[in-house]
This record gives structure tokens, C-alpha cells and sequence, in this order.
């Protein structure tokens, strides 16, 4: 099987697909979702993707989240999309991504031989105590222990983070790291009883300081590139939990880009 490289414009376009098919499938199903970090954040300042960003993430509420999983399969309008996890095959994410089947991804921090295709990331939104210092503790460490096994020891941000994989990333190199995708999974999924007023994204962020009142996530339709997709209703409130100061874009010096290779299948 061969492989043609994509550019950034590519992998956007495909990101868009995906998305097209997340918001098909949940306003069929009567799921809610919403645009969430990067994409949210490029929605309301940039009207579509944040120029010097390539990657596209929504967020789901708990019940709805495990809704999509379940049926996917069956409701998607394709073979081409499917679903990667620690739940599904070999992946090891303790999130959800949608990804393009026709396509490969290499992330330079990763090892390389945990590929997937061209994604949108779903994150699981779960109700928590604010004031729960235990679990944000939790999550902490078994997310440490995760980030360890998949990471590429030969590639750093620095000299010290390289030295650290160097000497860690042999120690824990056989570990599965379902293992722990599923440990912090499970941390969000039994984090609060039902009925709290808070959410957080305990899986992916999993801090005390980002986490949202339920009251923000009513759906509003927001233009997204060349497309309408849906937002949380106090998207300004979320992107000042989130971002602190999000209007003001930050200097060249300081925007993050996302380094991965990408490749169509043949």
C-alpha cells in the first residue's frame, strides 16, 4: 500500500468531512455536541479554523458521549470513518476520535507505531465537584504514567524532557497504555454523583481550574468556515475559563502548531 503525502489545507478539509459526519449523526440522534477548544476559540475570533492551527475538537456530556460510541457504527454513513480508542482495537486514547480511514497520522511525539487517520477529537464532559482535590490528584498521576508509555523518547521539547523519556520511557515501555486510558476514563466517568452543577473534562484536562457551569451549554448554531455547526450558548464565559485572555491573538512567537505527518492511503 502506498502513501501521498497531505498538506495542512488537506488535512483541514478532511477535518471538516469528519465533522460534517459528528454533526449528521448527533442532530439525526438527537445528541448534543459542541464545539470545543481550538474550534470554538477559531469560530468566534477567526470565523473557521485558527490560521495556524490544523486539528478540529468537540466535547460531549457524558450520557450522549457513550450514546455515540455505542451506535456509531451503525449510524455512520460510511466505512470510511470509525472511531479510534482504548476501546476500539489498538488504539490508546482515553477520548474519542473520528478518523478518516483512508488516511495515516505520525505525531512527532509519539512512537511511531501508534498511528491513526486524520481525526476530530470528542472529549466527555462529566459532572464534578469543584473542591474535589482527590481526584484531580488521581487523574495527575495515572496520566503521568500515560503520557510516559506513548511517547517517543527520541523526540523532546527540550533537553530535560528528552532526558526524562530517555531514562523513563525504557522503564515503562512494555506497560499497555489502555491500561491507564481506561483508569483515567474511569476517574471522569465515576467522578461526581448526578446532579452537580459543574462539568469538567476531567480525561483530557482533568484540573480544578477548568471547569464550566452546565448552565453555558445550551446549543447555538455558530458559522464555521463555510459551514454551521453548534457551539455552547455562553461560548464567551467557557473561553474565559479556558483561555483567560482569548481575544487577543498571541504573538507569532507564541502560537502553537500542531507537528504531525499525514498521509493518504492508496
Amino acid at each position: 500500500m502506498g502513501m501521498v503525502s497531505l498538506t495542512i489545507d488537506d488535512m483541514k478539509q478532511i477535518e471538516l468531512e469528519i465533522f460534517d459526519e459528528i454533526h449528521r449523526i448527533c442532530i439525526e440522534h438527537d445528541l448534543r455536541y459542541f464545539m470545543a477548544y481550538g474550534t470554538l476559540l477559531g469560530a468566534v475570533r477567526h470565523g473557521g479554523f485558527i490560521p495556524w492551527d490544523d486539528d478540529m475538537d468537540a466535547l460531549m456530556f457524558r450520557a450522549d458521549y457513550e450514546r455515540f460510541a455505542e451506535n456509531f457504527d451503525q449510524w455512520r454513513s460510511s466505512s470510511r470513518f470509525a472511531l479510534a480508542s482504548y476501546r476500539h482495537g489498538g488504539a490508546f486514547y482515553p477520548f474519542l476520535k473520528v478518523v478518516d480511514t483512508t488516511t495515516a497520522v505520525l505525531e512527532n511525539f509519539v512512537r511511531k507505531d501508534r498511528d491513526v487517520g486524520v481525526w476530530v477529537d470528542i472529549f466527555p464532559y462529566d459532572e464534578v465537584d469543584p473542591n474535589d482535590g482527590a481526584l484531580f490528584r488521581k487523574r495527575a498521576r495515572a496520566n503521568l504514567m500515560y503520557n510516559f508509555i506513548v511517547a517517543d523518547p527520541a523526540v523532546g521539547s527540550n533537553a530535560l524532557a528528552k532526558l526524562a523519556k530517555r531514562i523513563v520511557c525504557p522503564l515503562v515501555g512494555r506497560s499497555d497504555p489502555r491500561k491507564y486510558a481506561g483508569i483515567i476514563d474511569s476517574l471522569s466517568r465515576e467522578a461526581c454523583p448526578s446532579g452537580s452543577s459543574f462539568v469538567a473534562d476531567v480525561v483530557a484536562q482533568g484540573d480544578s481550574a477548568h471547569v464550566f457551569p452546565k448552565t453555558l451549554f445550551e446549543p447555538v448554531e455558530m458559522p464555521f468556515e463555510d459551514r454551521v455547526y453548534l457551539a455552547p450558548s455562553g461560548y464567551r464565559e467557557f473561553l474565559n475559563i479556558q483561555y483567560g485572555d482569548w481575544e487577543t491573538p498571541p504573538s507569532s512567537d507564541d502560537r502553537a502548531v500542531h507537528t504531525c505527518e499525514a498521509y493518504r492511503l492508496c
